[in-house]
């Protein structure tokens, strides 16, 4: 099964355009994307009419190409979850469109016996969205905050509410608490896992300043669990910082492809039935 995989496009069409043909060049048979989707920022600059922009281009764009995709390609399934920038993300489930998958805290599973998984939140970031953010644990610091912040209330009103950080986050159960909650896959050696935020401390979560940013809640997560993979993002310079786009962690392979905004897309591609065998990066060599 050709599985192929990306993340934080931010709403660059140029790179939705290479993912759509690089899933013609691959022949894959499935799509994954971490999370990230959106344009992060309308014209405007103003936060209050992010919502707004990003149900725009979801309606102009995304969900016709998602359309394309699966009416003109070998893909046969679209799984995504959503980044820390996505607050419209509902407006996806809004629309909905047959065999694209919503993975966050799901599962989906295949008749060949492998599972997806998905899990979207991340540790606090310096950003003002807040929504898909959590406490990593109770013990992990927090980067410098920007106040106020905002979050999207419900999908009834497009405004965003401005809200103090720290209060607002100090209510949410952490990210080690969250996945607890998510579903148990039959057998992890067959389950792979799509996770905005990338493990901490590893090749996967380097900013620019070589400063890990990832959660290690995730990644004693995937100690534990031993899935056979896990697919990330949300770090988009940590492969070129790090040098590399994977990081086993027991016998768990780990991969963020990374991402630079409207240059030429960062993605893998493999067979699931033989990861690391078949895996290939668009743009750096294994």
């Amino acid at each position: 099964m050709k599985f192929l995989y990306t993340s934080d496009l931010h709403g660059e069409i140029i790179l939705y355009e290479e993912l759509y043909t690089l899933a013609i060049d691959s022949s894959a048979e499935f799509i994954g994307l971490g999370g990230d989707l959106f344009p992060s920022f309308p014209p405007t600059k103003q936060y209050q009419d992010l919502i707004p922009y990003q149900k725009t281009f979801v309606e102009k764009f995304l969900l016709p190409f998602f359309k394309r995709v699966l009416e003109t390609t070998c893909v046969k399934k679209i799984f995504l979850i959503p980044g820390n920038w996505d607050l419209g993300y509902f407006h996806l489930l809004k629309n909905p469109i047959e065999n694209l998958i919503h993975l966050d805290q799901a599962i989906s599973r295949f008749d060949e016996g492998y599972e997806l998984i998905g899990y979207s939140t991340v540790p606090p970031t310096p950003f003002r969205p807040k929504n898909y953010e959590r406490r990593d644990n109770k013990e992990a610091p927090w980067p410098p905050q920007k106040n106020p912040s905002y979050i999207m209330v419900n999908d009834q009103n497009e405004k965003l509410t401005a809200v103090d950080p720290f209060l607002y986050l100090n209510q949410k159960e952490t990210i080690q608490e969250d996945l607890l909650r998510l579903p148990n896959p039959l057998d992890p050696e067959r389950t792979i896992y799509i996770m905005h935020s990338p493990p901490f401390g590893t090749n996967l979560d380097l900013t620019s300043e070589k400063n890990p940013a990832g959660s290690q809640s995730i990644k004693t997560f995937i100690e534990k669990k031993q899935p056979l993979l896990t697919l990330h993002g949300h770090i988009h310079e940590s492969p070129k910082v790090s040098g590399s786009y994977f990081h086993r962690i027991g016998k768990t392979l780990s991969i963020n492809p990374g991402q630079f905004i409207s240059s030429k897309l960062q993605a893998v591609t493999f067979e699931i039935e033989n990861v690391e065998g078949t895996l290939q990066h668009t743009c750096i060599q294994s």
